[in-house]
């Protein structure tokens, strides 16, 4: 198939990315043929579409809202992208019209693309489906939280809580003009046009039919991890726990943090941490790593700069065990199935998608969410407890082959783009049959 895979960015800043390159790299060694679509950032990798890319809404190495908002220029534009977008539109159809794809996979579009995207595919007769990556279809947030907690006013399709509580940075101003959006959008149709949404796990499928979509319009297809690249190791000991994904307050570092500086009171050597992985925002990077500092964590706990996946793998051929302490509900994330694909345990928070996919004890290990006691528990329970260990070590490969594998994924994932290319050939043939009668009758 010739597929056309579109996300606002060509370089990886989130789990999104990361899917994006792990798809493309499993298409094309599937023998598909693919063309990317995306803006043209001074960050990106290699590609040889980028001529086709759309410009950036202020400076080539300007990514984030936070960014653009201070220049009045470059934040007329992020306002305009933030509606409807005719450049883009006109971008797009460029490749469409060279391309000629069987198929477009979207991922992340809205708000820096802007649903102009549905319309030019639309338009060239692209079947689209597009990839869930995250909450934002129902939450102005993307995440559910509102003060660092679980927050589901808005779940109903409702748009007011989310300016009252000034959801979107922080302001009511700039929540009130993403819900504007959103109405826009939801008013003119745009998603109307998007033949399937994949989903990444049930939980999320769950929640995106109580936000009203039609479950028959939802395909559950779990993410992978490529096990060419994470290969279950020899297993052992472990020289130190590994976190490995974006620096965000949804991440629930501070808790891990919390939990490191438990577990250094105790007596004996306390574990050592890598954290690995980049922060949107400098200053929340900063404040993390004041808080090891005051906590004198500085000789437990080391902070890394985010790495490719292939080094993920080989941080994950010594850790003791992947924590990932999230306090939103997550979205299978890459760092997860990664982890137990290598024979690496997890310890995870338990809610929303972690919670879903791991059986306690069994695969993984789960604590309450936001307790770093019981977080350090779970630490100290693994390193304790060798047959734990090595029941976790021996699970975790044995479902990951089974649920999550990069051949599972691709198998569902192409017989969907089969079925939809199948059914936007019977509906052009059916347009073309009535088009015909309607001349004869004339």
């Amino acid at each position: 198939m010739r597929l056309l895979l579109i996300n606002h960015r060509y370089f990886v800043a989130s789990g999104a990315e990361r899917y994006l390159f792990n798809i493309e790299r499993v298409l094309q060694r599937a023998g598909h043929e693919t063309a990317v679509f995306s803006i043209d950032y001074e960050q990106n990798r290699s590609s040889p579409w980028s001529s086709y890319f759309t410009k950036p809404i202020g400076k080539a190495d300007q990514v984030y809202f936070d960014e653009h908002r201070s220049d009045p220029g470059s934040l007329g534009r992020s306002l305009g992208r933030l509606f409807y977008s005719r450049e883009v539109e006109r971008d797009l159809a460029r490749l469409i019209e060279d391309f000629r794809p069987d198929a477009a996979y979207l991922i992340l579009f809205l708000r820096k693309l802007s649903p102009s995207v549905l319309v030019a595919l639309h338009n060239a007769g692209v079947p689209i489906v597009v990839r869930v990556s995250d909450y934002g279809y129902l939450c102005a947030e993307h995440h559910f939280l509102r003060n660092g907690e679980s927050c589901t006013q808005c779940l109903g399709g409702r748009l007011l809580p989310g300016v009252v509580h000034g959801c979107v940075h922080g302001s009511r101003v700039i929540s009130a003009l993403d819900a504007a959006a959103t109405w826009y959008h939801r008013r003119q149709g745009y998603f109307d046009l998007i033949d399937r949404f994949v989903t990444t796990n049930p939980f999320l499928t769950d929640f995106m039919v109580r936000g009203g979509f039609d479950p028959a319009r939802l395909a559950c297809i779990p993410t992978f991890a490529d096990e060419e690249i994470f290969a279950a190791g020899a297993g052992g000991p472990g020289k130190y726990l590994l976190y490995a994904g974006r620096l965000d307050p949804s991440k629930g570092l501070e808790t891990l943090i919390e939990a490191m500086a438990i577990l250094k009171r105790r007596p004996g050597d306390p574990p050592k941490l890598r954290i690995v992985g980049g922060a949107q925002y400098e200053d929340y990077q900063k404040a993390l790593v004041r808080r090891v500092e005051r906590a004198g964590l500085a000789d437990c706990i080391r902070f890394e700069r985010p790495v490719a996946a292939e080094d993920v793998a080989g941080l994950l051929g010594n850790a003791t065990a992947s924590i990932i302490p999230s306090v939103w509900f997550e979205n299978l994330p890459n760092f997860y199935l990664e982890s137990i694909s290598a024979g690496v345990p997890v310890i995870a928070s338990d809610l929303g998608s972690l919670s879903a996919a791991i059986t306690d004890g069994e695969d993984g290990l789960l604590f309450e969410t936001g307790n770093a006691t019981a977080l350090a528990e779970c630490i100290a329970r693994l390193a304790a407890d060798p047959a734990l260990d090595r029941r976790l070590r021996t699970a975790g490969p044995l479902k990951a082959k089974a649920q999550y594998s990069a051949e599972r994924h691709l198998e569902l994932l192409t017989d969907l783009f089969a079925e939809v290319i199948a059914q936007g050939r019977d509906l052009a043939s059916l347009q073309s049959g009535s088009s015909r009668a309607k001349a004869v009758l004339e």
